[in-house]
């Protein structure tokens, strides 16, 4: 029971793996009831889509894979906290190039709006990494949360049962990472509130313009 156990947070937290998210949270913006499912044709949908799975998920992932050649880090998970900052500062540089590059197209300013917050949860979580190891994952689930709730917010649409489950799914990873004994308790509450904080701060204060 217990060897189970570990194997479904393994699953669990290589599933909801934070490069995955950012990508998760679009693909979710793209599918609303909102203007976004029909302003936007399907072909830009799909590009934007690539865009972001590329510079948020494979090339960090790559960058990830070459430094594990080279000895960087001992493994792909990252689980030493020091070993994260390098792959952090790299994965900081595609997260804002992903926002330079949707601000410069003609799209919703939401989306863009979300890529320059999950910039800032990338560069904030580096430098409390540089002392304290914070649940990765569970910045990038609270940042997916506050975007559901925000967007319930300025788009004004009830999204109660998608908010309940990525809410329930948080809970999910972070119970996985404490399970793997990677993270405590602060580290995974901690995380999550400044997921959400961020995204909800930047995003009142864009519908404050």
């Amino acid at each position: 029971m217990e060897k189970m156990e570990t194997r479904v947070a393994k699953v669990v937290s290589a599933v909801f793996n934070p490069l995955i998210i950012p990508t998760l949270g679009v693909l979710i913006l793209f599918n609303m009831d909102t203007f976004l499912a029909d302003v936007l044709p399907s072909r830009v949908k799909n590009l934007v889509m690539l865009i972001v799975f590329i510079n948020t998920a494979i090339l960090p992932l790559m960058a990830i894979f070459f430094m594990k050649k080279a000895r960087f880090v001992n493994n792909i998970m990252l689980d030493n906290r020091k070993e994260r900052l390098i792959p952090m500062i790299i994965g900081a540089f595609f997260y804002f190039f992903t926002y330079y590059m949707l601000k410069q197209s003609n799209l919703p300013s939401i989306i863009h709006f979300y890529f320059l917050g999950a910039t800032l949860l990338v560069i904030i979580s580096l430098f409390i990494t540089m002392k304290w190891k914070i649940s990765l994952h569970m910045v990038s689930m609270g940042g997916l949360t506050g975007l559901l709730l925000a967007t319930t917010f300025l788009l004004r649409i009830n999204l109660p049962f998608l908010i309940m489950f990525v809410i329930l799914t948080s809970g999910l990873v972070g119970s996985s990472r404490l399970k793997l004994n990677l993270h405590s308790l602060g580290q995974v509450f901690a995380g999550y509130i400044l997921g959400i904080s961020v995204i909800l701060i930047l995003f009142f204060i864009f519908n404050s313009y």
